[in-house]
C-alpha cells in the first residue's frame, strides 16, 4: 500500500502545493538589488527594441518596394511590353 496517505489526504496536500500567495507589486522587487534592478532595465529595454524591430522593419522594406514601383505607371510601358 501507499506510505502517502490515503486519496483524500494526497488530493488536498496537492491542492495546498499548488496555492500561491498574492503579493503587492511594490513588494515583489523589495529584496531586490542594485545588479537585479540593472537586469531588470536592461531586459525591459531589449524587449521593447525587440518588440519594435518588426513593425519598424515593415515600414522600411514597405518603403524600399515603393521605390521600385515608381515608374510601373508610365504609359510608354505598355508599347515596350507588347512589343
Amino acid at each position: 500500500m501507499d506510505d502517502k496517505g490515503s486519496p483524500t489526504e494526497r488530493e488536498e496536500q496537492s491542492k495546498q502545493k499548488g496555492k500561491t500567495e498574492s503579493v503587492a507589486f511594490r513588494k515583489l522587487f523589495a529584496f531586490s538589488d542594485c545588479a537585479d534592478i540593472l537586469l531588470m532595465v536592461v531586459g525591459s529595454v531589449g524587449a521593447i527594441g525587440n518588440g519594435l524591430g518588426f513593425p519598424l522593419m515593415t515600414l522600411l522594406f514597405g518603403e524600399i518596394i515603393d521605390v521600385f514601383g515608381v515608374n510601373q505607371n508610365s504609359l510608354g510601358i505598355v508599347e515596350k511590353v507588347s512589343q
